[in-house]
């Protein structure tokens, strides 16, 4: 990843893009009976950093990754799409059949450009709440975006509960970070590709990072399920102490199904007997720690 000095010192001291109001394809989002908006100064981010987004619903059984990786003339857009078998089921736990639909594209330098400028302006959005605040409702999201150098993290906008106009100042930034970036992907040709290693090592990273930020938040529940059918399919070896770390934990046991699973599908060895929708947890924990310990 390359790293401009000049784009971490304009991120210190911040600079102002424009004296203007934003654009209407971010103003547009921000309209509400629930909170105002103020337009704060937004910071210039190093178009060398690594921006990562992703989303989800909770109802909906997906999950996605985006990765925006630089690279010499070009930014390469990965697209990991996590489908979930959602059927109904009669068996102890849900079945065993999760797919990832694995997609990549090139964007040019400039449009990458311009959506990091947007994404600052969303960053630099001051909300406050109005006295017009209600409930929730049933619809379950979550929305996410990371942006960072090897050296620091620059933007981070997270959220996972059921919207609604109690929490719209909550997740209104993070949910409009993942609607610019999906404009700025639109058109792009994404074709299917293989995982590399290396696409591999950064989805392992990218687990064990965000499963330390979601473990203690209650909405995240099911993020943490998708995140773990997720890098069974996606990830490689260096997911294996996070995933062993949630076996040795005081986790749910459907928590726990999820991470044998991903590791039977990492490490090619299956200890798991007879249905695995039937699976006796406590037991097959024990087994799979052993095959760990022995390997």
């Amino acid at each position: 990843m390359r790293v401009s000095s000049l784009g971490v010192l304009l991120l210190v001291t911040g600079t102002v893009l424009s004296d203007e109001p934003p654009p209407d394809r971010i103003a547009k989002h921000f309209k509400s009976d629930h909170f105002t908006v103020a337009w704060g100064t937004p910071l210039k981010y190093d178009p060398g950093a690594e921006l990562e987004i992703g989303d989800g619903g909770g109802h909906g059984g997906g999950l996605r990754w985006l990765r925006f990786r630089p690279r010499s003339g070009h930014v390469e857009v990965l697209s990991i799409l996590l489908r979930e078998d959602r059927e109904p089921y009669l068996s102890k736990w849900p079945t065993d059949r999760p797919q990832i639909v694995i997609r990549r594209a090139e964007m040019s330098s400039q449009t990458y450009a311009s959506l990091l400028i947007d994404l600052a302006v969303v960053d630099a959005a001051k909300l406050t709440p109005t006295e017009d605040v209600g409930g929730i409702s049933t619809a379950d999201c979550w929305w996410f975006a990371r942006l960072a150098t090897h050296e620091q993290n620059l933007l981070q906008l997270e959220w996972a509960g059921y919207t609604g106009s109690d929490e719209e100042i909550k997740y209104t930034k993070p949910l409009v970070a993942v609607l610019l970036a999906d404009q700025a992907i639109k058109g792009l040709e994404f074709e299917k590709h293989t995982l590399t290693q290396e696409d591999r090592k950064w989805a392992s990273a990218k687990f064990a990072r965000d499963w330390k930020a979601f473990l203690k938040r209650d909405f995240h529940w099911w993020v943490r399920e998708r995140y773990i059918m997720m890098i069974g399919l996606a990830g490689d070896a260096q997911a294996i102490p996070t995933l062993r770390g949630i076996l040795e934990s005081d986790a749910k046991e459907r928590t726990m199904y999820y991470a044998i699973n991903a590791i039977t599908r990492i490490t090619k060895k299956d200890v798991r007997v007879g249905p695995v929708e039937e699976m006796d947890v406590e037991r097959t924990r024990q087994k799979v720690l052993k095959m760990l310990r022995d390997r």
